[in-house]
């Protein structure tokens, strides 16, 4: 069973590197979006966007960023 607060791949547990630079992209969209630390439903969409780019290679922080950042257009679409 998959510990809260930690992230997971399918192969296994994301390394501190990866942690680190995924945590970073998502605390900036929040902050850029004023998402407050208690929405929990936000920022596991915005999570969920920043893993997938994560997943699909584009680990850039600029493409991580984006990608939480679309996960707050497609909800005013």
């Amino acid at each position: 069973m998959a510990k809260p607060g930690v992230l997971h791949k399918s192969a296994g547990i994301y390394d501190a590197e990866e942690m680190t630079a995924m945590e970073n992209a998502i605390e900036a969209v929040c902050a850029e979006l004023g998402i407050r630390r208690s929405d929990s439903v936000s920022r596991e969409r915005v999570a969920g966007h920043v893993m997938r780019s994560w997943a699909s290679g584009r680990r850039l922080p600029l493409n991580l960023v984006q990608a939480g950042l679309d996960s707050a257009s497609r909800l005013e679409g």
